[in-house]
């Protein structure tokens, strides 16, 4: 009888509190679904790491390797971990399937709901639901899919409620102060806040309540209050074994991890061969060069969008690729505007080449001088990193502000990087930022427009990282 292994992948979080409830979670799953070993990793920010929670699954004797993705959003941090733990798996010739995530549950829009009414239970307020206001908060993103995950939840339960709004910690509007703002213009008689958020880490620590407290006074409403997050619960357990037994059964009918079958590894890096070659055939005739076309090629596979290649065309300074050369060799420090872009380059990159990522704007010090200056985290970020960006890479696909700050830094003679990947995303100054990146004595890559993001940014990267590798082999 093959030996089971359940792996919960989560983002990652120095709180102690998160361990606790991925440990209870692995407890009840292993318990539910009678896995012979159940155990979680991260993604990020501190091990143990994926290939060492998958090493935990195989020392456990697993013959079977189950990863879910422990996800609310099918984001870039989604991609990475399905990407790695299928590198891991074909490299390691295991038989592991890989769950989808928990997006797009019926389930997870009727959690919201009861959270509220928990809510409404321990306050004693006696309005029915349709008297009540609701502000569902989510932690945000550049990737447009992880947006209409996060909407998509908020539209299931507006039904429910007098009035549903939503809004977002960082990296996508609005924010918690507009979406705060937008609730109170509609006179609510109290307003129901609903953090979505799996853990409770530093954001539902500190970061929304401080956010939510100081919208709350600029908007002098008084009569709101905050569920908790949605943590540990029998249903989300139920879920987490749903989508498992989804892919298990492909080991039951013989169609997964079989020698008469390709692995579902095998089958992602096929698909990735044939997505580059779909681009090249699309795209056609180009004034690119051999070492600017794999970065436009995999910001367009990173997007979808053969725009990089078009109307909203990426630029290169002529500098641009020797001397992110130059830098590498040097075991550079690649800066980002935002944790997703530093999230999404790969790791498996970055340890080979001695190098590693810098990324400020979630520390609790840039936030406060932040306030205390009245300029935006991501100016803030950067002023930080002052050390790092120079000499370093700067990958910036969120924030034009950021952009700026660099500029500014480099004009200043404060800091001079080595390379700038500047593609932010917006309609506010994020093609004003790119036009001025291009004036700037600084080697750059960039493009036209006001498309961008942290999936551009960081897959730019990447092309890089892959790019110099493959001139080291030569």
């Amino acid at each position: 009888m093959l030996k089971r292994a359940l792996l919960i992948v989560d983002r990652g979080s120095r709180e102690p509190e998160v361990r606790q409830e991925l440990e209870e979670i692995c407890a009840l799953a292993k318990r539910r679904a009678g896995y012979d070993h159940a155990s979680f990793c991260f993604l990020e920010v501190l091990p143990p790491f994926i290939g060492e929670g998958i090493k935990s699954c195989v020392d456990a004797g697993a013959d079977v390797i189950t990863v879910m993705p422990y996800f609310l959003y099918p984001g870039m941090k989604l991609k990475d971990t399905v990407k790695q733990s299928a590198r891991i798996g074909k490299d390691r010739q295991l038989r592991l399937a890989i769950t989808r995530p928990l997006s797009y549950h019926p389930m997870m829009p009727s959690l919201v709901a009861d959270r509220i009414s928990e809510l409404k239970k321990e306050k004693g307020i006696a309005l029915s639901d349709g008297e009540c206001d609701v502000l569902l908060i989510g932690h945000g993103s550049s990737d447009p899919n992880a947006h209409d995950a996060f909407v998509h939840t908020a539209d299931a339960i507006r039904p429910r409620y007098r009035n549903v709004h939503h809004c977002f910690l960082e990296l996508d509007s609005p924010n918690i102060e507009q979406g705060v703002a937008q609730a109170v213009a509609k006179n609510p008689r109290v307003l129901l806040m609903m953090p979505y958020f799996l853990h409770k880490g530093a954001h539902i620590k500190r970061d929304v309540v401080n956010d939510v407290d100081a919208a709350l006074e600029k908007a002098h409403f008084k009569n709101a209050h905050m569920a908790r997050h949605l943590g540990v619960d029998d249903r989300l357990v139920n879920l987490i074994v749903e989508r498992a037994k989804e892919v298990e059964n492909r080991f039951l009918d013989g169609t997964f991890g079989t020698a008469a079958k390709r692995s579902m590894t095998e089958r992602t890096f096929d698909i990735e061969k044939r997505s580059f070659e779909i681009i090249d055939a699309e795209v056609g005739p180009h004034n690119y060069d051999a070492m600017q076309w794999p970065v436009v090629r995999r910001v367009i596979h990173a997007t979808a969008d053969f725009d990089f290649a078009g109307k909203g065309r990426m630029l290169f300074d002529r500098r641009a690729i020797d001397s992110a050369f130059s830098a590498i060799k040097n075991c550079c420090t690649i800066v980002t505007d935002v944790d997703m872009v530093a999230a999404a380059i790969n790791k498996k990159s970055l340890a080979d080449l001695g190098l590693k990522t810098a990324c400020y704007i979630s520390d609790a010090k840039v936030a406060e001088e932040a306030r205390r200056l009245g300029k935006t985290r991501s100016e803030m970020a950067m002023r930080h990193a002052a050390k790092e960006i120079d000499g370093g890479i700067v990958a910036i696909g969120n924030a034009p502000t950021a952009l700026f700050e660099v500029i500014s830094m480099v004009k200043e003679g404060a800091a001079r990087p080595a390379l700038v990947v500047g593609l932010p995303v917006g309609f506010v100054s994020a093609s004003e930022s790119k036009e001025e990146l291009a004036r700037t004595d600084v080697p750059f890559i960039t493009n036209v427009g006001r498309k961008g993001g942290s999936p551009a940014a960081s897959s730019a990267i990447n092309a890089i990282l892959l790019l110099y590798q493959s001139q080291r082999r030569a």
